[in-house]
């Protein structure tokens, strides 16, 4: 990046210093070590987008969010923690935040979505316009996230700030402040000795099967490329009645997305003559609580994984009862938690040059405990409602980090009810086509366990 680095001597008296959580830290070591974890969004709009216009709207979303124009503070390998320093309000962006373009390639959009982030320089969120590849010749807007300070629900909130404030609304203002929602997923754990107990038992019973290194996606067509393609897909009305309908094993539109990946994934591998014993499919759980849920831009996310065998996917109706039975397990907060209380439980006192080195840990034998394949869903994304002018049907495409191991990334994002389902591939794993096959055969495996 261009431009002079942040110093002590750029903070003005108006800049609140915040320590990263654990997790926050941990996202970002690990970005460092093995590549950025960006977080894909898009929405397409019938207008002609104003550059200035969107300048200005950016920085309306950023001043409503407090983490949105935060930067990383630099820091030494003695320092004990990363912080982020987030001025009262900023009036101006660096250069690079918003871009426009004619002619967009799905090359320029890899390398968007790619490039990583230089927190004490950029703010967390990017954007590109892609001239002309929306809605009757109307433009897309792409929405770069930075994963350490945004999870998925957090940048939604971000896009929806910016298309309102491009509406020329006033984008809402968090519900509360950012220590105390920070303070509210950081205290999040197990409330009982007892708890913790029962925790450690259920880690040590699945010791077993999470020490065998779960299947990888088989490979088609892909090259020494770095970077993503993205497939979309706006399920049609008789797919989105069933996929939102209720079903007999009052299995969630969660859980139902699951099930297919995981039945696809075993089909895709046979297909390809590859083996696909126990499919593990990471899944994000938003730790908010109810009554701010989608509102508060920020990393308040655990990781669980949800793991199938063979015998678990010998129809579409065991796999979806499989999937339920550890969905209704980990959505209880107090398992959610244990990504949490893993980061916490790092020594305060480690210096920073030595946690930065943990995700070595994820190579070698570290690869057992990388899933198959990663399904973020955002849920019933509430208004307001992501478009660039009153008229735009509302679009939001979305998919979470994918890489080498886990070369497959499915968001989900349910609109206005439409669902939309999007699905990132990397590079070097799959072509353009490999791509496209591999999403229809998703669909078509979803068709089936909601049939």
């Amino acid at each position: 990046m261009t431009g002079a680095r942040w110093s002590d001597s750029d903070e003005s008296p108006m800049t609140e210093t915040v320590p990263f959580t654990p997790l926050e830290e941990a996202i970002f070591y690990i970005e460092r070590m093995h590549g950025p974890w960006n977080v894909q969004f898009e929405v397409e709009t019938t207008a002609r987008i104003d550059a200035d216009r969107l300048r200005a709207a950016v920085i309306a979303a950023c001043n409503a969010h407090p983490l949105a124009r935060a930067r990383k503070r630099p820091h030494d390998e003695t320092d004990r923690r990363c912080h982020w320093a987030i001025p009262d309000a900023i009036a101006d962006l660096p250069p690079e935040t918003v871009t426009v373009v004619d002619d967009l390639t799905a090359s320029e959009t890899s390398a968007f979505y790619r490039e990583r982030f230089d927190p004490p320089e950029e703010l967390p969120f990017r954007v590109l316009v892609g001239r002309g590849e929306g809605r009757d010749d109307g433009d897309r807007v792409l929405i770069c996230s930075n994963h350490v300070a945004a999870d998925g629900v957090g940048g939604a909130q971000f896009v929806r700030s910016l298309c309102r404030a491009y509406r020329g609304e006033a984008p809402d203002v968090e519900p509360v402040a950012l220590g105390t929602a920070r303070a509210a997923v950081g205290d999040a754990g197990p409330t009982s000795p007892r708890t913790t107990l029962e925790l450690l038992s259920d880690a040590l019973c699945s010791l077993g099967t999470t020490l065998r290194e779960p299947a990888r996606i088989a490979g088609n067509g892909g090259v020494e490329a770095e970077g993503w393609l993205f497939e979309r897909r706006r399920l049609d009305a008789a797919l989105t009645e069933r996929v939102l309908g209720e079903r007999s094993e009052r299995a969630t539109v969660n859980d139902a997305m699951l099930a297919a990946l995981h039945r696809c994934i075993e089909a895709w591998n046979r297909d390809h003559g590859e083996p696909a014993g126990r499919i593990s499919v990471m899944m994000p759980l938003n730790l908010r609580p109810r009554e701010w849920f989608y509102d508060v831009v920020g990393m308040f996310t655990a990781i669980a994984s949800i793991s199938t065998r063979r015998r678990d996917r010998r129809d579409p109706g065991t796999t979806l009862r499989t999937v339920v039975e550890q969905t209704r397990r980990i959505k209880d907060r107090d398992r959610a938690t244990i990504p949490h209380e893993v980061a916490k439980r790092v020594p305060s006192g480690t210096p920073v040059g030595l946690k930065e080195w943990v995700p070595e840990l994820l190579n070698g034998l570290g690869r057992r405990f990388v899933d198959t394949a990663v399904l973020s869903n955002l849920g019933r994304i509430p208004a307001p409602r992501p478009g660039f002018t009153p008229d735009d049907d509302p679009t939001l495409w979305f998919s979470p980090p994918s890489f080498t191991l886990a070369p497959v990334g499915i968001g989900v994002a349910t609109v206005g009810g439409a669902i939309h389902v999007t699905g990132r591939y990397w590079r070097r794993t799959f072509d353009a086509d490999a791509a496209a096959a591999f999403t229809d055969r998703y669909l078509d495996c979803l068709e089936a366990v909601v049939g």
